[in-house]
C-alpha cells in the first residue's frame, strides 16, 4: 500500500538526516530516482518534499534525478508565494535511448571540497553520440561522443543558481527561438518525444507538486 503523504516514513527520514546535517555545519547533495512533481511521485508527497526543501534551504546545495531520460531542470519555490526561486533539482539525460534518444552523459562542476566550499553546482556539460551515425558506422567502430552544450554558455545564464534557472524558465515560456535550442538539448538533439507540448516542458521545470499548479499558470496561463 502506498502512503499518500509519507509513504514508508522516508520524508521523516530525510529531515532527521537533514537536521543533523544542518546541526553539523554540512552541505548535502540529494541523489533521488523520480523528480517531484512528475506524476509518478504522489501529489502530496512532493509538496511535502518541496517544504522539507525550503526549511533546509541553505544546507542543500544540489538535487539529482533522472527516470525521465529527458534532460530537465526543477525549480523549487517557496510554499506559500511560489515567488522566490531557492532551490534547484538537476534531471538529468540518459544513456538508454528510449523514447528516440540519442544516448548523453553529464559532467557537473561542484565548488569544492573545502572547508570554505559552497558544493553549488558551477557548471553542467552535456554529451552525446548520434545513435543514427553510430549504427552506419557499425559495430567495428566506437560511438565518438561530443560536447552538445555547456548550461551555463548556451543557456545565457551568469550561473546555475535556482534564481538564474527561473529565468530561463520563463525565457522558455515567450521566446520562441530560445525554446527551441533548450527542446534540441531536451532530447538529445534527437527527434525524442515530439508529443511534449510546451506547455508540459515549461511547466514540468517549476512544478514540485502536479497537485499544484500556480508557477505553471502563472508562466503559461491557464
Amino acid at each position: 500500500n502506498y502512503e499518500w503523504v509519507d509513504n514508508n516514513g522516508v520524508l521523516e527520514w530525510l529531515v532527521s538526516v537533514l537536521h543533523e546535517a544542518e546541526k553539523s555545519g554540512e552541505k548535502v547533495h540529494i541523489l533521488g530516482h523520480i523528480p517531484p512533481g512528475n506524476k509518478d511521485c504522489l501529489g502530496a508527497w512532493g509538496r511535502n518534499y518541496g517544504k522539507i526543501i525550503e526549511r533546509f534551504e541553505s544546507t542543500v546545495r544540489a538535487q539529482f534525478f533522472g527516470h525521465t531520460h529527458n534532460d530537465q531542470f526543477l525549480v523549487f519555490y517557496d510554499a506559500e508565494t511560489q515567488s522566490r526561486p531557492l532551490n534547484l533539482g538537476f534531471i538529468t539525460p540518459s544513456v538508454t535511448t528510449y523514447t528516440a534518444l540519442n544516448p548523453s552523459y553529464t559532467i557537473y562542476t561542484i565548488d569544492g571540497p573545502g572547508d570554505q566550499a559552497s558544493f553549488r553546482v558551477l557548471d553542467k556539460e552535456v554529451y552525446i553520440f548520434r545513435l543514427t551515425e553510430a549504427n552506419q558506422l557499425g559495430l567495428a567502430v566506437r560511438p565518438k561522443y561530443f560536447k552538445l552544450y555547456d548550461a551555463r554558455m548556451d543557456l545565457e545564464m551568469a550561473s546555475l543558481f535556482p534564481r538564474d534557472y527561473d529565468q530561463v524558465a520563463r525565457r522558455l515560456a515567450t521566446e520562441d527561438e530560445y525554446y527551441a535550442k533548450y527542446f534540441s538539448f531536451y532530447n538529445h538533439d534527437s527527434p525524442g518525444d515530439s508529443d511534449h507540448t510546451r506547455r508540459e516542458v515549461v511547466c514540468k521545470s517549476v512544478t514540485v507538486s502536479h497537485i499544484d499548479d500556480r508557477k505553471c499558470v502563472e508562466l503559461m496561463g491557464n
